[in-house]
């Protein structure tokens, strides 16, 4: 069985009230306990998902950017993103909160500054 079918039987199959950041907690959960080539595959299919018409595969995806990198560059997200703006117009706030969100990251694997932003408490 592929990851990629698994991805998509979840979707497919979810309870009525599941939302798309449950299961891409669920996936993100997952990638950590599969082998990792089966891993990656979750983050290929989540690439994937984003060129996809169905608006909860959608939201899947973007809920997957959250802790890893769906494309190799900032430009190539950009890329990626901006066309669901005008496919999905009711996505539209949610699309610039995750593009905020990942520019930083984005940008802090450019330049290798991960701990750049760390503050102690």
């Amino acid at each position: 069985m592929k990851v990629e079918d698994v991805m998509s039987f979840l979707v497919d199959h979810r309870a009525p009230n599941v939302t798309p950041g449950y299961v891409a907690e669920q996936l993100l959960s997952m990638s950590w306990i599969i082998d990792p080539k089966d891993g990656a595959q979750i983050f290929e299919t989540g690439k994937e998902w984003l060129k996809s018409d169905d608006p909860f595969r959608v939201e899947v995806a973007i809920g997957l950017e959250n802790l890893t990198y769906l494309a190799d560059s900032w430009e190539e997200l950009v890329e990626l993103a901006e066309p669901l703006k005008e496919k999905f117009p009711t996505m539209v706030a949610d699309i610039d909160a995750w593009m905020a969100r990942a520019e930083a990251s984005y940008e802090r694997r450019r330049t290798g500054s991960f701990w750049d932003d760390y503050k102690p408490h």
